[in-house]
């Protein structure tokens, strides 16, 4: 089931990195040489934006995933990284490397799609927007406003110093070009990309469910300020065929290279193993989650140090406890090799079906949608994303008993709805710090404590949003400084447009 990249396809990319690597940063014009072609395949361009979107080195990931974002929402603490716990240093990593990588290349393609006679090119297009969508939507979520409608554009229009958009404006855009991007999937022609699309392989029913469940998560998004459109799109996204298993999932599966830098591995198998045994622990908050419930993830996640998975044995860190700068015998990551046999390729995931039912449930909950039956997409969202950890290969799995056993002794309780149904949202979401982020903001839900490092830093909060990078202030003061005033500001405590909860 788990897609693999092939060598030659590697190389390819290496060449595209290559090339693209003589782009200037930020949002300058793109340093053209008369030399080389200035127009990629499609197929190749795509490839190179889909394995970029998860991150382009571990370094990156580490600093604005893992120290901030899982330790924010508390499925981790790091021993030795307590300094930078709600520093707003961790937090420029994401902006300056999406937009040096994918922004650039998604903005190019498809302008290149769109101009392009090839009868496959209307198809290939409609995919990219979705990708694209995905793309800035992770943007949006962690920054608030953001260049967006004249983004990517320095060498395409000469536009060096792009404005930044409102959110609920690139919100309103993003859920249009789903509609319409699905709209045109759904009629006649192929794609070309085929094994090119490491998602789904041209697969256009996979790429429309995935545009629904894309709508339906920016829908939700929008219940506490916009209600009435937040129910109006969940309700088309239903409607138009979300994701219906975990053969369904989003995600992009890396090739096994213990050696390899850049793309070639998970950024989060870098993070974890390179650090497994004195640094990266699990929370506390997360883990006594977990064994409250007798949660039978406790032993597919995490190990002790010696590598043990044993239920019994298994104890979280503190985020404020005294001893978390030492090395210790807290649990490590078991699933990246914490301790065990190291999985290089582990994928990365998006989006899952089991985010998908819990999100459901909600619009079940709060609407009536999918015929009001909660308790049934509940369930649905706690079995796949118990069965979905088993596409982590190593002898992973969770058996159907199990999961029968867990519902059984930790039933669905119709009076906490949005309670259980976003804790569980947080822990089908390990590992995807951002979107564990985003709904954590969103619902309110589980409800976390800040750790001491904070009264100093943001007044004893827990952040809400990534700070703007310092080079942005430097390379487009204007536009940033308009941002920030008509954002309200631009701190680690600024709400965005949908952070009302």
């Amino acid at each position: 089931m788990l897609k693999k990249m092939k060598m030659k396809k590697i190389l390819i990319l290496l060449a595209v990195i290559i090339f693209f690597g003589a782009c200037d940063n930020g949002f300058e014009e793109i340093n053209v040489n008369p030399t080389k072609a200035t127009t990629l395949a499609p197929s190749t361009q795509f490839t190179y934006v889909q394995l970029y979107t998860g991150g382009s080195s571990y370094v990156a990931n580490l600093f604005w995933n893992v120290i901030h974002l899982m330790q924010n929402v508390q499925h981790l603490n790091l021993t030795s990284y307590v300094s930078f716990l709600y520093k707003e240093g961790s937090t420029n990593w994401l902006f300056e490397e999406q937009y040096d990588t994918t922004v650039k290349n998604i903005v190019d393609l498809e302008a290149q799609l769109e101009s392009s006679n090839e009868p496959t090119a209307v198809i290939d297009l409609a995919i990219t927007r979705i990708q694209k969508v995905l793309i800035f939507s992770r943007l949006t979520d962690a920054y608030g406003d953001i260049p967006y409608s004249e983004a990517g554009k320095g060498f395409l229009e000469g536009i060096r110093f792009p404005k930044y958009d409102m959110q609920s404006d690139i919100y309103a855009d993003m859920l249009a070009t789903l509609e319409a991007s699905v709209a045109t999937l759904s009629g006649s022609g192929e794609s070309s990309y085929g094994s090119a699309d490491l998602f789904f392989a041209g697969d256009k029913s996979k790429w429309i469910k995935f545009g629904n469940s894309l709508m339906l998560r920016l829908a939700m998004r929008m219940v506490n300020v916009d209600n009435a459109s937040a129910e109006a799109w969940a309700t088309k996204a239903i409607a138009g065929g979300v994701m219906e298993s975990n053969d369904d999932i989003a995600y992009l599966q890396y090739e096994n290279h213990a050696n390899d830098g850049g793309p070639n591995v998970n950024p989060l198998t870098k993070c974890f193993t390179s650090r497994a045994s004195t640094q990266v622990k699990i929370s506390k908050t997360f883990m006594d989650f977990m064994k409250d419930r007798n949660d039978p993830r406790v032993s597919v996640l995490c190990s002790t140090v010696d590598g043990d998975t044993s239920f019994d044995l298994q104890f979280g860190q503190d985020i404020n406890d005294p001893t978390r700068g030492e090395a210790n015998s807290k649990p490590n990551i078991n699933i990246f090799g914490g301790s065990g046999e190291v999985i290089y390729d582990a994928p990365f995931f998006f989006q899952t079906y089991a985010e998908v039912e819990f999100m459901i449930a909600e619009a079940a909950e709060r609407w009536g949608l999918a015929g009001g039956d909660v308790e049934a997409h509940y369930n649905a969202g706690v079995t796949a994303a118990m069965e979905y950890l088993a596409m982590y290969g190593n002898g992973v799995s969770i058996s159907a008993s199990e999961i029968s056993d867990y519902l059984t002794a930790n039933p669905f309780v119709p009076a906490e709805a949005l309670k259980m149904i976003n804790e569980q949202y947080w822990v089908a979401t390990f590992g995807n710090g951002l979107e564990t982020f985003s709904n954590w903001k969103r619902s309110g839900y589980p409800q976390l404590v800040a750790a001491d490092v904070a009264e100093t830093l943001t007044g004893g909060e827990i952040p809400r949003r990534f700070v703007y990078p310092s080079s942005e202030a430097l390379n487009n003061p204007g536009n940033v400084a308009l941002a920030t005033e008509q954002q309200g500001g631009d701190s680690l405590l600024t709400r965005m447009w949908w952070d009302v909860n």
